[in-house]
């Protein structure tokens, strides 16, 4: 007498079945994974296990067996006894039990009641869905020397001290532009103050010189005329005229062609692949913004998530450690 079936049927629609005196079979649900191991894409599912404990008859099963064989529940309930009745002496007698789709239950060597699942999928929702094969995508050294020739490599960013900070290349130009933008003001006030004293010294000698002129003029008027007409004598007045020169600073950038190492090498490090492309193109903009170039290929029905580098070894150990650290600790490169 075998209730295997019924108990297949129950664990589809409950998540706890008892055999009364036996044990429980309960099922737990587990989101869709990734194994790495295997490189396979599990869909949710859920899985049974076994508790030694849950023993107390809540006629879930009798009532089901009733029901699927037309008894009372008197006959279901003497029937479950005799399927207990026959599972223990199985058990006594070192003997397998098996479960037909559920799994398999016996006493281990040290005489403990251990249970062994089978794969049977209990999700509904999930019925029919495969498990897919994950597998890196490797590329030949021919496909990699496609890339662009205007890649550079790119160096991990570490975090500087405020020495390192001010001694790079663009902080030393860009505090270059700024000094020079704010001394602006002081060279324009020294070339305006030096025109002006000019201008007031030359001032100051033109009316002293009309003063000359206006005192020889009194003189002269005092001495009489001995028949002579009085010469008057009339200084032209000068215009000043202040003329401020204005420089025109042009502001040259040079742009700064980063070295390519002779020993580099083309690399590409895997970080995962995504069913949906919404997710493979979230993580490439995750890796724009820490100035990495990411590939999104599709493979296998699976858009695949990678870095193109060009490096020397010593560097994409830095560069693998990084995205290890940050992303998927299970990155993996492809030369």
């Amino acid at each position: 007498m075998d209730l295997s079936y019924h108990i297949e049927e129950l664990l589809f629609l409950n998540d706890c079945v008892i055999i009364p005196t036996i044990g429980g079979f309960i099922v737990n649900y587990a989101s869709a994974s990734i194994d790495f191991v295997e490189q396979q894409l599990l869909p949710p599912q859920k899985s049974v296990s076994f508790n030694p404990k849950l023993v107390n008859n809540d006629g879930l099963l009798a009532n089901h067996i009733a029901q699927k064989e037309h008894l009372t529940y008197k006959q279901a309930t003497l029937k479950i006894e005799a399927f207990s009745r026959q599972i223990e002496i199985d058990l006594f007698n070192n003997k397998i039990v098996h479960f037909e789709n559920i799994g398999k239950l016996y006493f281990n060597s040290d005489s403990k009641l251990e249970f062994v699942p089978a794969e049977t999928n209990f999700l509904k929702d999930a019925y029919g869905l495969p498990n897919l094969t994950c597998a890196p995508i490797l590329r030949s050294r021919d496909y990699l020397k496609e890339t662009p020739e205007h890649l550079v490599p790119i160096k991990r960013r570490q975090k500087a001290g405020i020495i390192a900070i001010l001694a790079q290349p663009r902080v030393v130009a860009a505090a270059a532009i700024l000094i020079f933008a704010l001394s602006i003001p002081s060279i324009y006030s020294a070339i305006v103050g030096t025109s002006t004293d000019n201008n007031s010294t030359t001032i100051a000698s033109n009316n002293n010189q009309q003063a000359t002129d206006s005192n020889n003029s009194a003189q002269a008027s005092l001495i009489p005329s001995l028949g002579t007409n009085n010469i008057t004598t009339t200084t032209p007045s000068k215009e000043l005229t202040e003329t401020i020169p204005v420089d025109t600073v042009e502001e040259k950038v040079i742009e700064v062609l980063p070295v390519v190492d002779k020993n580099a090498e083309d690399f590409v490090i895997v970080l995962g692949a995504f069913g949906k492309r919404a997710n493979a193109n979230r993580l490439a903009k995750k890796l724009e913004k820490d100035n990495y170039l990411p590939d999104v290929s599709v493979k296998n029905g699976l858009n695949r998530v990678g870095v193109q580098i060009t490096c020397t070894p010593e560097e994409l150990k830095l560069h693998l450690n990084f995205l290890q650290e940050n992303y998927n600790k299970k990155a993996w490169v492809i030369e």
